[in-house]
C-alpha cells in the first residue's frame, strides 16, 4: 500500500518534471546527447534500452502512465524509441491533471452539496457544481435562515429570531426582506444600528427606497427622533410625489418639535417642480411663525385650488387652531371628495371638541359606531380621545369595541392598543386592566411594556418621554401623531399663534 501511494505521488511528479526534461533535451537536440530517462550504459536503440527514469518504482510498469513508450519485451522493460526520438507527451499530462482536478472538484462539490442538504439549504446540484450559479448559495443561505427567523418569531422566541435574521442579512446582504425586518426588530434596543441598516437599504435598493423611507419614519416618529425625520422628510417630500402629503406633515410636525425651520426654507428655495406646490403652505408656516395671526386668517380664508392633499388639510386644521372652527367645517364641505374620509372625520371630531359643540360630537360619534365597528373608525376615535379626553365617548366607544370581539392578530393588535392608550390618557384604569388582560390571555406573553405604559399614564413612571415606550408597541401612525402630541416632547404647539 505505501508503494502504490509512493508511485502515485511519482507519476503526479512525474508527468510534469520528465515532459520538462524531454522538451529541453528535444529543443537542444544536437547538444545534449544524453537522453535524460534512458540507461546510459545501453545502446540507445529502441526495444533494446532500459528506462533509467522508473528505476527505483514500486512497480516501473506504472511509469507508463507518464511515458507510454514504455513497453514490455522478453528482456523486460525496454524503451520503444531511439534515444533522438525521445519525446515529451503534454496531452497526456494535461488530460491526467485535468481529469485529477475535475474529479476533485466534482467530488467536493457533491460533498458540499450533500452538507447544505443536511443542514436544510433548499439548494440544488447545480448551485454547487456550476461557479456562475454560486451566488445563489449566498441567496440560498439567507432565506434559510430568514425563514428560521419567522419560525422563532411565530413560536414567540424573540431573542432566537434575532440571531436568524442577523445571520440572514449577514449571508445575505442583498436580501431586501431580511435587512428590513432586521432594522425594524432591533430599532428598539440598537437604534444606532437600526439607522444605519434602513440607510444601506436606501442605498442598495433603490428600487425600494419610497417604501424603506416609510418603514424608516414609522420608527423615527415613534422614538422621537425629530432631527432624523426632518432630514428624511426633507428629501423625499420631493422625491416620493406620490406620497408627497405625508413627509409634508411629518416635515412640519419635526420642524414644530425642533424649533428649526431651515429645511422649510431650504424646500422653499427649491427649484424643483415638487417643491414649488407646497410654496402656499410654507409661506403661510413662516407667517405664522412671525407671529401674523391677521395675515395667517387672510391667506386662509379662500378655498384653494390644484393643491395637494395635506395642504387641504392643513388649512382646515390651522384655522380649527387658530378657533374658525366654523370657518373650518365651511371649507370642508366646500372642498368635498378632495379629502378622504378619514382626514375629514379627524378634522370635524376636532371642530366639534374646539368649539364644544358636545351634540355635534355625539351625533358624529353616533354615525360612526352605528354600523358594526372597524378598524379605520375605531383608530379615529381612539386619537380624537387621546387629543380630547372624554370619558361618556370613551365609555361608548369601549363598548362598542368589546362588543365587536376581534379577534386578536397582526391586524387588530394596533385597535386594541390604541384604546389601551385612550384609557391610559382618561385614566379609566379598569379598561386599561381589561384590555391588557384580553392582550396577556389571548397571546400569551407578559407584555411588560403594558406595565410600564400604565406607570407612564398614572405619572409613576421614571421615564417621562412617551417615545421610550412607543418604539415597542404596534401603534397606527395616527395614533402615534396624537400621543406625541399629547405628552411632553411632542405637544403640538399649535402654530404658535393664541387662540381666540
Amino acid at each position: 500500500m505505501i508503494g502504490w501511494v509512493a508511485d502515485f505521488f511519482r507519476i503526479a511528479w512525474g508527468l510534469f518534471y520528465w515532459n520538462i526534461r524531454k522538451s529541453w533535451f528535444q529543443m537542444r537536440k544536437g547538444h545534449a546527447p544524453r537522453c535524460p530517462c534512458q540507461n546510459p550504459s545501453d545502446s540507445g536503440r529502441a526495444l533494446e534500452t532500459a528506462c533509467e527514469a522508473c528505476i527505483g518504482w514500486q512497480a516501473p510498469r506504472r511509469f507508463r502512465h507518464v511515458c507510454p513508450l514504455l513497453v514490455e519485451t522478453q528482456e523486460g522493460l525496454r524503451c520503444s524509441a531511439n534515444a533522438s526520438e525521445v519525446r515529451p507527451f503534454w496531452p497526456r499530462a494535461f488530460g491526467y491533471y485535468g481529469a485529477s482536478l475535475a474529479s476533485v472538484y466534482l467530488g467536493g462539490a457533491l460533498t458540499f452539496f450533500t452538507f447544505l442538504r443536511l443542514i436544510g439549504y433548499p439548494v440544488n446540484i447545480f448551485h454547487t457544481l456550476w461557479p456562475p450559479a454560486w451566488h445563489h448559495l449566498r441567496e440560498v443561505r439567507g432565506d434559510f435562515f430568514l425563514n428560521k427567523a419567522n419560525q422563532a418569531f411565530a413560536a414567540r422566541r424573540t431573542s432566537e429570531g434575532l440571531l436568524y435574521l442577523s445571520n440572514a442579512y449577514e449571508f445575505d446582504p442583498g436580501n431586501y426582506t431580511a435587512g428590513l425586518l432586521f432594522a425594524k426588530n432591533i430599532q428598539l434596543g440598537q437604534p444606532n444600528y437600526s439607522d444605519s441598516i434602513y440607510q444601506r437599504l436606501l442605498h442598495e435598493h433603490p428600487e425600494q427606497r419610497a417604501v424603506t423611507a416609510q418603514e424608516w419614519f414609522r420608527v423615527l416618529l415613534a422614538r422621537g427622533d425629530y432631527p432624523t425625520i426632518q432630514r428624511l422628510a426633507r428629501e423625499f417630500v420631493v422625491e416620493d410625489v406620490p406620497h408627497s402629503s405625508v413627509w409634508m406633515r411629518a416635515l412640519l410636525f419635526a420642524t414644530r418639535q425642533t424649533k428649526s425651520d431651515a429645511p422649510l426654507r431650504e424646500l422653499m428655495a427649491s427649484s424643483q417642480p415638487a417643491a414649488k406646490v407646497w410654496r402656499p403652505l410654507l409661506e403661510i408656516e413662516f407667517l405664522a411663525k412671525a407671529d401674523r395671526p391677521d395675515d395667517v386668517r387672510t391667506a386662509l380664508a379662500q378655498t384653494w385650488s390644484g393643491m395637494p392633499a395635506y395642504s387641504v388639510y392643513y388649512q382646515i386644521e390651522t384655522l380649527i387652531d387658530l378657533g374658525e372652527s366654523f370657518k373650518a367645517l365651511d371649507l370642508l364641505d366646500q372642498y368635498g371628495r378632495r379629502i378622504d374620509d378619514e382626514a375629514r372625520v379627524t378634522l370635524q371630531l376636532e371642530a366639534y371638541a374646539q368649539l364644544g359643540a358636545r351634540r355635534l360630537l355625539q351625533r358624529q360619534t353616533d354615525l360612526l359606531l352605528g354600523p358594526p365597528p372597524n378598524y379605520p373608525t375605531l383608530k379615529i376615535l381612539a386619537a380624537h380621545l387621546i387629543r380630547h379626553p372624554d370619558q361618556a365617548l370613551l365609555d361608548q366607544v369601549y363598548a362598542q369595541f368589546v362588543r365587536a370581539n376581534f379577534p386578536i392578530n397582526s391586524d387588530s393588535a394596533g385597535i386594541y392598543l390604541s384604546l389601551y392608550c385612550a384609557a391610559g390618557v382618561a385614566q379609566d384604569w379598569s379598561k386599561v386592566h381589561a384590555i391588557g388582560g384580553i392582550l396577556r390571555r389571548s397571546t400569551g406573553s407578559s407584555f411588560v411594556m403594558l406595565g410600564l405604559m400604565e406607570s407612564f399614564f398614572r405619572g409613576d413612571a421614571a421615564e417621562t418621554r412617551i417615545s421610550a415606550f412607543l418604539p415597542a408597541v404596534p401603534l397606527p401612525l395616527e395614533v402615534i401623531y396624537a400621543l406625541l402630541e399629547r405628552f411632553p416632547g411632542g405637544s403640538r404647539p399649535a402654530l404658535i399663534l393664541p387662540k381666540l
